[in-house]
C-alpha cells in the first residue's frame, strides 16, 4: 500500500504544474471520461482529454517555461512524463491564469490500488503519509485531512495536504471503480484560491456518474 501510494502521489504532484495553452480543449459541461465514468465540469474549467495531454508530454521534461514547473525535480518530471506518454492522465483546469503562473487544476487517473478497509488500516496510512510526502517532495509536508468519506455511492479515501509546489494545497479523492482499480481525482490550487477550490472540487466529485 505504501509503495503504490508513493508512486501515485509522485505522478499526481508533477501533473499539477502543467502550464500549456487552451487550444484544442473540450469545454462541454457534461463530460464522458476515457476512464469509464461521466462527470460535470463547472463552466470556468477546461478539459484536456487523455490524447490532448499526451500531445504535450514533452513539456514535463523542458528546462524552460513556468517557474513552478522548474521547481519540480527532474525525477518527478520523468515519472509524470512516462504516465502522460501512456495516456494515463486527464486534466481539468481553470481558464484564468493559463498564460502565466500556476494554474488551479484537477487531474484524473486510474490506479491499481486497495483502499483502507478498517479503521486501523486508515490510521496506519494517515500516520505514514506525511513522511512519505516529505521524502518525495524534498521538504516538510503537512497533512490537513486523511479520512474515509461517502462519495459517488461508495466509500472513498479523502486526503488534503501541502502541494508539491510551495504555496499550493492538494485535495484528493480515491474511489474504488471495479476490481482493484481505483479512480484517483486530485485537485491543486494556490493557497489563496483554496476556499474556491474546496467548493468547486466537491461539486465536481458530487457529479460523478460511474458506468
Amino acid at each position: 500500500m505504501r509503495s503504490r501510494t508513493t508512486r501515485r502521489v509522485g505522478a499526481i504532484a508533477l501533473a499539477l504544474a502543467i502550464w500549456i495553452g487552451a487550444a484544442g480543449l473540450a469545454t462541454a459541461r457534461d463530460y464522458e471520461s476515457g476512464f469509464g465514468f461521466g462527470i460535470s465540469v463547472p463552466d470556468a474549467w477546461l478539459v484536456l482529454t487523455r490524447g490532448e495531454v499526451e500531445k504535450h508530454a514533452d513539456l514535463f521534461l523542458e528546462n524552460e517555461g513556468s517557474p513552478a514547473l522548474r521547481s519540480v525535480s527532474p525525477g518527478m518530471r520523468q515519472i509524470v512524463y512516462d504516465r502522460v506518454r501512456r495516456g494515463e492522465l486527464e486534466i481539468f483546469y481553470r481558464q484564468e491564469g493559463v498564460f502565466g503562473g500556476f494554474v488551479d487544476n484537477v487531474n484524473i487517473m486510474l490506479q491499481s490500488a486497495q483502499l483502507p478497509g478498517t479503521p486501523d488500516q486508515l490510521k496506519g496510512l494517515c500516520r505514514v503519509l506525511p513522511s512519505e510526502f516529505s521524502r518525495l517532495f524534498g521538504r516538510p509536508i503537512a497533512m490537513d485531512g486523511c479520512e474515509m468519506r461517502e462519495r459517488a455511492g461508495r466509500s472513498a479515501l479523502y486526503l488534503q495536504f501541502d502541494g508539491a509546489i510551495p504555496g499550493t494545497t492538494t485535495l484528493q479523492y480515491q474511489l474504488p471503480q471495479y476490481g482493484d482499480a481505483t479512480l484517483v481525482i486530485t485537485a491543486t490550487a494556490e493557497d489563496t484560491n483554496l476556499p474556491r477550490l474546496l467548493g468547486e472540487f466537491e461539486q465536481i466529485i458530487a457529479s460523478i456518474r460511474m458506468h
